[in-house]
């Protein structure tokens, strides 16, 4: 989840376990406020699970590798054209 650290730190961001039918559910709930006016609105709620995030961190840990190694190319072309 884009900025959780900050928002969590701010206090508008936070994650707790619900009841639904027996099974323990997972939910991200993020406060949300009018721009305009700041009136708070309906707080956003999404169901998250460790799945879910051991495949988030693991796709932004291909696309660092990825980037690292395209850096390296790059890297590597700028030193033979010196």
């Amino acid at each position: 989840m884009k900025n959780y650290k900050v928002l969590k730190s701010s206090g508008k961001t936070s994650v707790r376990k619900v009841d639904v039918n027996g099974e323990e559910v997972l939910e991200c709930v993020s406060k949300r406020y009018d721009g305009g006016t700041g009136e708070p609105m309906d707080d956003i709620v999404k169901t998250v699970s460790l799945q879910d995030c051991a495949y988030e961190i693991q796709r932004c840990k291909d696309q660092v590798t990825k980037i690292q190694a395209e850096q390296s190319d790059w890297e590597e072309l700028e030193k033979d054209l010196k």
